[in-house]
This record gives C-alpha cells, structure tokens and sequence, in this order.
C-alpha cells in the first residue's frame, strides 16, 4: 500500500477559493490519501458550507485567527496523532493536477535524505509561467524569495535540492516533522516554511523540489490586499529568521543592511505620504528589538 497522506489545508475567510482547491483536489489519481480542513476562526460563512458541501471531508475549527504557523500546526498535531505517514501542506488559493501527488511521493521515497518535497508551481492566471521553482535564501542580505518567478514553465524539469519549500504545497515526512517539532508560530505570518526547512537541513534532512509535479497558485489570495499592516511582520520577523538561522559572521552584514534597507523604506513611505506603512515599519523593528511576537494587535 502507497504511504497515507494528509492533505491540510488553512482556511481563513476563503469559501470560494478554498471550494476550488477541494474539488480539484477530487481528481488525483493517488490512492491513499485524505484531506485535512482547518478553520482558522472565518467569519464568512465558510464552516457551514463546507459542512454542507463536503460532508466527508474532516474539519478542524479553530476558535481563533491562529496565523500560518499556529493554525497549520493544529492540523500537523491531528494528521500525526492519525498516524499520517506524509503531511502535505497546501494552500487554499492552489489548484492542482492529478499526478502532482503521486510524483512528490514518489521523490520523497526515493531518498531517506529527502525530508521535504514542492512542486513546481505555477502561476494560476497564466500557467505557462513559473511562481515559485523553490526557495532561495541568502543569509548576509536577508534576501529570501522564490526562484524562477516569471520564467516558462517548460524550463524546469527533474529534481533539483533547495535551499526551501515554499509553504503553498510542501510535503514533510511525518517522522521528519516529529523531529523538528511544529511549525515555530512566534512569526505568525511569513518566513515561519522557511525556518522549518532549515531546521530539517539542521537535522540532516534535504529540501526538494520536482518540477514534473505541478500545481497553480493565485499568489497573493490568502493574505488579501496590501494593508498598511502588512509592513510590519516583514521587518519583526525577517530578524528573528536570521537571529535564529543565521550565524555569526552573517549577523555582522546582515543586521547594518536590515537597518539601512527598512530605514529608507520608513523615510520612503513618509515622503509618499504613506504615514500608516511607516509606523508599521518602526512598530515592527521595534517589536523585534522588544521580542512582542506572534499576531500584530491592533
């Protein structure tokens, strides 16, 4: 029998995108696999629908907005206490092909040094184009971002180790997640996929990505447009990634760049007259100065 997988998927306020990633989910061709809903407190009306329209789908509702980390963690507890034996993060803004399953799985058994497995993803408005060929990191400028986004599809073919898997479609190994222990959930937002790659690279297990396996992305869905506060988690947490992960001789080029960078960003906005991103922006260095973690309070 082919290993058992739990696909989670976090939903917040996202019916129609979420229905979408469900029905398309109904077309893989592996066969030992089953789908993990967790609610992370949505105030739309998606728990009672999905009750009604997926009725045997298991639904995990969280009482209140628990971020990435915290509320992808309570599905990671409740697929690994179910005896999961791969756990596959997806986000509900994907869509996904038949065989893109099957193919990640099979990567992943291929190797015991694989612990994390991605796709190729594809942009959803125009699949020919790559959004993410995996994650690169670069540890003295604090550059941390996707690989090949924009590039063709076509160009990207085989297996190819990473330095990260993005947190739109990861697959773990669940002995590998027992290991490393949950998602980190003082990021709340952003950067927390990174930080647990890298803490399976620290327990000598690799990240990869096969591009045969292929899924589509509506990059940007999940977190909504851009708000004033969405320039605060990058500069809190961008600092904790690297005060964690980073070692020393990072840390003395990165912290001088991270200032420079995030000052002139300050200045930038308030010249443009964007006061609201530039108290974020002091708000969220000064949190990380603080060490005030996990969900930005009003």
């Amino acid at each position: 029998m082919k290993p058992c997988v739990t696909i989670i998927i976090l939903n917040w306020n996202g019916t129609d995108d979420t229905a979408e990633c469900l029905d398309s989910l109904i077309s893989l061709d592996y066969p030992n696999y089953k789908i993990l809903l967790v609610d992370n407190a949505s105030t739309d009306g998606s728990v009672e629908l999905f009750r009604q329209k997926y009725p045997d789908i298991e639904l995990l509702v969280n009482q209140e907005n628990l971020g990435f980390a915290g509320g992808n963690n309570a599905g990671i507890k409740r697929a690994l206490e179910e005896g999961a034996d791969y756990l596959l993060l997806l986000n509900n803004d994907t869509t996904v092909e038949p065989g893109f399953l099957g193919r990640m799985v099979g990567t992943a058994e291929s190797d015991a040094g694989i612990g994390i497995v991605g796709p190729k993803i594809c942009m959803y408005s125009d699949p020919e184009k790559i959004w993410s060929a995996g994650g690169r990191i670069n540890m003295f400028t604090g550059k941390i971002g996707n690989m090949g986004e924009g590039l063709p599809e076509k160009d990207f073919a085989g297996v190819r180790e990473v330095d990260y898997v993005s947190g739109c479609a990861l697959l773990i190994k669940s002995e590998v997640a027992r290991r490393i222990g949950p998602m980190e959930e003082r990021y709340f937002l952003y950067f927390e996929e990174t930080d647990w790659n890298l803490r399976a690279r620290s327990a000598g297990y690799r990240s990869v990505v096969d591009y045969d396996a292929r899924i589509f992305h509506k990059a940007g869905i999940s977190t909504g447009k851009v708000k004033d506060s969405d320039y605060y988690y990058g500069p809190r947490n961008l600092p904790l990634f690297v005060s964690v992960n980073g070692r020393w001789y990072h840390k003395l080029i990165f912290y001088p760049l991270f200032f420079i960078r995030y000052g002139l960003s300050y200045l930038v906005n308030l010249l443009r007259g964007r006061p609201g991103r530039s108290r974020y922006i002091a708000r969220g260095i000064g949190d990380f100065i603080n060490k005030k973690y996990g969900k930005l309070e009003p």
